[in-house]
């Protein structure tokens, strides 16, 4: 068996690998010829891996991760009854075996998942790391809590919203990716991936019963704001979110991730609104009171052509 056949073997008796690192999502984002993993291990005991995304950008090899992939990485099983030392060592060999299986590139950038808090491996073989943050909500058992959490602004968008605003849900994602074109053009962005890209996400996950999406609309049945989450059996996940520039202030992103976070509640653990550097939105995550939680953005450019760049 390839480290492919293997992989997917591991992923369908391990659910508890989270979603964006399995092999099912890698199928999904990813043509076959553009992802490939490291692996430590065999189909019976599979120690470490970690799945890459390539591509090719002018006449430069990257590995990178997939658009709407915010996390990738190693993934390590530790056996179990190690001392913190002994886990230290066993993790460091992983990563160093991990590391050397990847094929030479020009430039290396990946966005670790925020369980992984060592990157001293990839410190010693040249890599270089920068700080980001997420916010996570961890306990989804008590809404009234949850509620009692929200700042006071939230909770007046949210009480704002539902006077004017109907929630349902989506039967695919055609709205929501107009919405992001609207938003990223009154920005002056553009989307690095197509209507038919995020669909296909959307269809196969929703096959697999692990997203959902809602609509927020107006009395006269115009789209306002549309939301998408995905989740695994551990976490939530806010994948992609727009509100429609000209209906920014009726708090209808507010009603829509606080509806989302009420249902992540029946189909797992925690709820993980996957951070941003970009300080309003950052003010936004954090007003719904979640933690704060770093991770890691592990880079390495060996491209001299680029580093001039």
């Amino acid at each position: 068996m390839n480290n492919k056949e293997i992989f997917k073997e591991w992923c369908e008796s391990h659910p508890e690998i989270p979603l964006f690192l399995q092999y099912d999502w890698m199928q999904i984002v990813a043509k076959p010829e553009q992802w490939d993993v490291a692996l430590v291990g065999t189909e019976i005991d599979v120690q470490a891996f970690f799945p890459y995304f390539k591509k090719k950008k002018l006449q430069f090899e990257i590995i990178t991760v997939p658009p709407l992939t915010p996390y990738m990485g190693p993934w390590i099983h530790y056996p179990e009854g190690q001392k913190e030392a002994t886990r230290l060592s066993f993790e460091k060999k992983m990563m160093e075996q991990l590391i050397a299986q990847f094929p030479k590139t020009d430039k290396f950038i990946q966005y670790f998942h925020p369980e992984i808090t060592n990157w001293l491996p990839f410190y010693w073989n040249g890599f270089e790391q920068s700080t980001r943050y997420t916010y996570i909500i961890d306990d989804l058992s008590d809404a009234d809590v949850l509620y009692e959490n929200l700042q006071g602004n939230i909770r007046r968008e949210i009480a704002k919203a539902q006077k004017t605003l109907t929630i349902s849900e989506c039967n695919d994602v055609k709205t929501l990716h107009e919405l992001k074109l609207k938003d990223f053009a009154a920005k002056g962005q553009e989307i690095n991936y197509s209507e038919a890209y995020f669909s296909n996400i959307y269809k196969k996950l929703r096959a697999k019963d692990a997203c959902k999406a809602w609509l927020a609309s107006d009395d006269d049945g115009n789209p306002v704001a549309s939301l998408l989450l995905v989740w695994d059996d551990e976490s939530a996940y806010y994948l992609a979110g727009a509100v429609d520039p000209k209906n920014k202030n009726t708090g209808a992103m507010s009603l829509l991730m606080w509806t989302a976070i009420l249902f992540s509640s029946s189909v797992s653990n925690a709820f993980n609104f996957e951070g941003s550097m970009i300080e309003p939105v950052e003010r936004f995550f954090r007003s719904f009171g979640a933690k704060q939680t770093p991770y890691f953005e592990i880079r390495k450019t060996d491209s001299k052509l680029l580093k001039l760049l």
